[in-house]
């Protein structure tokens, strides 16, 4: 039983064999693929997707980006949104040091910090180029259920946010990436997930990404702990029920 905790399915990449993807994660043993939104359009779409696949879960947010683009008051009629929308989880949000803004980003972020914890659903949080900053508001605001996607930032942070009690959801460029080789070797197995982050980060450079994937993602990490790839499965499904479904 695999899971693809954070991808984007709402994509141009997959208007035309979106049917044919979800049948390949299914033959591949995928139960459970949660497809993120980023701004009020494709929150909406991945609301969409999550109601024709049952296997789909959606989850909604605001990508540091768009956090940096939109209005106060647009801000809060998303939130709302969500709010009525009961989600699976909150995401894609966090912070980004890419895009401008900061203090908006992180004004925004703080309030998909407190919606995750009055619903009591997860937050799948991005933080690129921000991991110490995005850790130190979780931190701050008391975050509960956190998954920290793709993180990249040093190992002696992560083992604070694995203290924590978050999570790190492991992407499928691990196949080539040591950092986050060296992520599964620092943290324990029981705070690990899978997810594709497709159409993004593919394992083959060039070639789109989609959660079939994630048997590979299990595989890589199976190896890495010295563990066979089954009871590995087995580690991360009890870590996704442990996190999402109580």
């Amino acid at each position: 039983m695999l899971i693809d905790v954070h991808c984007h399915l709402d994509f141009p990449d997959f208007e035309k064999d979106l049917d044919s993807v979800i049948e390949r994660a299914k033959k591949a043993g995928v139960v459970a693929i949660i497809t993120a939104g980023l701004n009020p359009e494709t929150n909406r779409k991945a609301l969409e997707i999550a109601g024709k696949y049952s296997i789909v879960k959606a989850a909604l947010g605001i990508y540091p980006q768009y956090a940096a683009e939109m209005s106060d008051d647009d801000v809060e009629k998303e939130i709302a949104f969500i709010r009525k929308s009961k989600p699976f989880a909150i995401s894609e949000v966090g912070l980004d040091a890419t895009y401008p803004e900061m203090e908006k980003q992180k004004k925004v972020f703080e309030k998909m910090i407190a919606l995750a914890k009055e619903l009591n659903i997860p937050l799948i949080v991005h933080s690129r180029k921000a991991e110490k900053e995005a850790c130190e508001m979780l931190i701050s605001n008391n975050a509960r259920k956190v998954v920290i996607h793709c993180f990249n930032g040093k190992l002696s942070l992560a083992k604070e946010m694995e203290a924590k009690g978050f999570f790190f959801s492991i992407p499928a460029i691990i196949s080539h990436a040591s950092q986050f080789k060296e992520l599964v070797k620092a943290v324990n197995s029981t705070h690990l997930l899978t997810e594709t982050d497709a159409p993004f980060l593919s394992a083959v450079k060039g070639e789109r990404n989609e959660p079939s994937a994630v048997k590979e993602i299990v595989d890589e990490i199976s190896e890495i702990k010295r563990v066979e790839a089954e009871e590995m499965a087995k580690i991360i499904f009890s870590n996704y029920q442990k996190l999402f479904m109580q």
